[in-house]
């Protein structure tokens, strides 16, 4: 018998918390258990998952949505589960999401990283948090004309489903990470390692985000933890796009360098002083992004 957890994790969005689990009870191919990472909380997560039945509930100090998926994979790993389904808190799976994942997933096993859902937002617009990487252009043409799932070479942890063994080989998320840019690594370092990533565009979850931003770093404080550690994140990763697809660190330097200077564009600057500090803000991320290297752990066997 195949066996399957999901992993969610979750800080302080009770209401779509309730809404995320109700629908991972409704699925189609019942779970095995369901995972709940609380990051420590304060909305009154604690109480009530601790008044819950068929949960298994993981509560550890926040360390974010890095720290959250690596603390529940790896449980869901060393406890033996074939597969394991990570989704974020405010997504909401289609009941045949995780069967339509399955299905593909077991005809096709061989060489398999990962199955990633389509996700979209509340108004039938795909969420461009979770739009995945493309594979080659002819490889994406040829599978859509076939009516098969896309070949990516990443995605997001909103509803994405792992083999556990490909969890043995390549390791568990990087805590270091944080947030942001965590499941972009994860996802790109299973294709570095030779496995294949795909699409299943039948399976379907939306995405109940506050807002459906292209350019999610245009408005957000440069202080926040989000725009220090995501811009950071997001320049490592189109270093290690460019090293898998094209085999070039310069390359990818290049690209990341360009990203910042698209972040920095769309950043709405009023006066010289904010001017400064939001290009010394950028161009400090973008170093610490080219010369950040993430820790790795593995779960033990």
């Amino acid at each position: 018998m195949i066996k399957i957890a999901a992993v969610v994790v979750t800080f302080n969005r009770l209401s779509l918390l309730k809404e995320c689990i109700q629908s991972l009870q409704n699925q189609t191919r019942i779970l095995d258990e369901i995972i709940i990472v609380n990051n420590s909380s304060t909305d009154g997560t604690y109480e009530w998952l601790k008044e819950q039945q068929n949960l298994t509930v993981i509560t550890q100090e926040n360390s974010y949505s890095a720290g959250g998926q690596y603390t529940g994979i790896k449980y869901a790993t060393e406890k033996g589960y074939d597969w394991i389904w990570c989704l974020d808190c405010d997504v909401i799976a289609d009941k045949k999401a995780l069967e339509l994942l399955l299905e593909f997933g077991v005809a096709n096993k061989d060489n398999l990283g990962f199955l990633s859902s389509t996700i979209f937002f509340g108004d039938g617009n795909l969420a461009y948090p979770n739009i995945p990487e493309l594979d080659a252009p002819y490889n994406v043409l040829n599978s859509v004309i076939k009516n098969q799932p896309i070949p990516i070479l990443s995605a997001s942890f909103g509803s994405i489903l792992l083999p556990r063994e490909v969890v043995y080989q390549v390791g568990l998320p990087s805590k270091d990470f944080f947030i942001w840019g965590d499941d972009a690594e994860f996802t790109l370092r299973i294709i570095k390692y030779g496995y294949k990533g795909f699409l299943v565009t039948k399976s379907l979850a939306e995405h109940k985000n506050d807002s459906n931003e292209m350019h999610p770093f245009q408005n957000i404080d440069i202080e926040c933890l989000k725009f220090k550690y995501g811009l950071r994140n997001m320049v490592y990763v189109s270093i290690m796009r460019n090293q898998i697809v094209a085999g070039s660190t310069l390359r990818g330097i290049l690209s990341g360098i360009g990203f910042t200077l698209r972040v920095y564009r769309q950043r709405k600057k009023n006066g010289i002083l904010n001017k400064l500090k939001t290009s010394f803000t950028i161009i400090t991320l973008l170093f610490n992004g080219i010369f950040f290297r993430p820790s790795i752990d593995f779960p033990k066997r």
